[in-house]
């Protein structure tokens, strides 16, 4: 079984009159541990389909399996869960609190996710050390 398969996936956006598909009819499987590529032009869907992944947004037709779970099927407290404790999302752009120090914005994070790594020590890592 594969740990990822998007069947027949469909996302549709309605912007006054017009329908806007996002992606139409995709199908994939991707294998644990296995390296994928997403390609296309812009406003292809890639990402669309990374947000719909991650469950920052739902598709309109099609099954999202990830893990045995079709999170298509999943509501929003499902998702929120599955974005808290089962997923990543690097963002292209840094989605921080403008008004808060590195410290602040990395201890927000940590206030919903059980077993929380230590601000300092992760700012540390990445090279932020307090001087």
């Amino acid at each position: 079984m594969s740990y990822i398969e998007v069947e027949e996936n469909t996302k549709i956006y309605h912007m006054g009159d017009s329908t806007v598909y996002a992606n139409k009819d995709i199908s994939f499987k991707i294998d644990k541990g296995e390296l994928v590529i997403i390609l296309g032009s812009s406003g292809a869907g890639k990402s669309t389909l990374l947000n719909i992944l991650g469950g920052m947004d739902t598709n309109t037709t099609g099954n999202v399996i990830i893990d045995g779970n079709n999170i298509a099927q999943y509501t929003k407290r499902q998702l929120t869960s599955y974005r808290r404790t089962d997923i990543g999302f690097v963002f292209q752009f840094y989605n921080l609190v403008p008004s808060l120090t590195a410290k602040e914005n990395v201890e927000l994070a940590s206030q919903i996710v059980d077993n929380a790594l230590d601000a300092q020590e992760a700012l540390e890592s990445v090279g932020l050390k307090k001087e």
